[in-house]
């Protein structure tokens, strides 16, 4: 197949070096000096998925990188989605299939609104790290990637399976889903306490969790995020903001419990987070609910007032 990688950053990467191993013609458009390093020495993907270097085409000008292919990925922050749906929409050739790699809500929609393109959500609950120019690690790995259409749609059905089935050949494990707004909520729940904590106090996934005086803070955070998606419509498959916990601390978090956040990365190296993405588009379904929400509302500020100062927050 032939892929473009839209934002290829460490997970983007990780998509695309994988893919490009196993012989699909991929271009991954990001910055510099990773693309350079890229096109000069090739990229290294090691980590959980296996160590290998491979030699993808690569470009930093998403608009100049208009050229016929069978997906885009989109890799890049959320807060950048709009400006690549206006990009790509704007490709003389433009895509037939799109999807989103994204954390956090909305990009699906936000793809969609601008694109004529099938637009498929792919749930990446891996962890990944860019540690030099060149150069993608793999972390830690949760569950399988989940590709599929946001909501039902049988049309979509095809493209979501042979994307998994291709993914999984790289070596990502990967797996088709009928609708991926229930799961992409789930990863929302995951991440709305552990990114913003793990964020301001320099912790680790685990370390968050661990501490007496975190967790109160990061489970509080999951049940108002529990509530404003039962308020949503969205069927999640727990019944009570107490089964999603005990299924969060046996099952989502020991996996990762090593990983530092991605929003960590972005405040020291003084980048905008995908907070407003993730605790933000909590609060704000909470408001249209009447769902209260103190808890992600105040770490969401509390990690704009980080990125304000450009520095972390000290621990509590």
């Amino acid at each position: 197949m032939r892929f473009v990688v839209a934002g290829a950053g460490a997970v983007g990467s990780v998509f695309g070096g994988l893919l490009a191993g196993r012989g699909h013609d991929v271009l991954l458009v990001g910055r510099e000096p990773h693309m350079a390093a890229i096109r000069e020495s090739g990229l290294a993907v090691t980590g959980l998925f296996g160590d290998q270097v491979t030699r993808p085409r690569v470009a930093t000008d998403l608009a100049r990188a208009a050229e016929p292919t069978d997906a885009v990925l989109v890799g890049v922050k959320s807060h950048a989605t709009e400006s690549i749906a206006r990009t790509l929409a704007a490709w003389a050739d433009r895509p037939r299939l799109v999807v989103s790699l994204q954390n956090g809500l909305g990009n699906v929609e936000t793809l969609a609104a601008s694109l004529p393109a099938r637009v498929l959500a792919a749930r990446v609950i891996f962890g990944a790290i860019v540690t030099a120019p060149g150069r993608a690690h793999v972390t830690v790995c949760a569950k399988p990637v989940a590709v599929g259409p946001l909501r039902d749609d049988p049309a979509s059905e095809a493209d979501a399976q042979r994307l998994a089935e291709v993914f999984a050949d790289a070596g990502i494990p990967s797996e088709a889903a009928g609708a991926t707004e229930p799961i992409l909520w789930e990863k929302a729940l995951y991440n709305c306490g552990l990114n913003p904590l793990g964020a301001l106090h320099g912790l680790t996934y685990g370390e968050v969790a661990a501490s007496e005086a975190l967790r109160p803070l990061l489970d509080g955070a999951m049940d108002e995020a529990f509530a404003v998606a039962r308020a949503s419509g969205i069927a999640l498959v727990w019944k009570t903001e107490a089964e999603f916990r005990v299924h969060f601390h046996s099952t989502l978090l020991p996996p990762t419990a090593a990983h530092r956040s991605s929003m960590r990365q972005d405040l020291e190296g003084g980048r905008p987070t995908e907070v407003d993405a993730i605790g933000g588009a909590i609060v704000r379904a909470g408001e249209r609910h009447g769902v209260p929400t103190p808890i992600n509302r105040r770490l969401v500020a509390e990690i704009h007032e980080a990125e304000r100062k450009g520095s972390r927050s000290e621990p509590a």
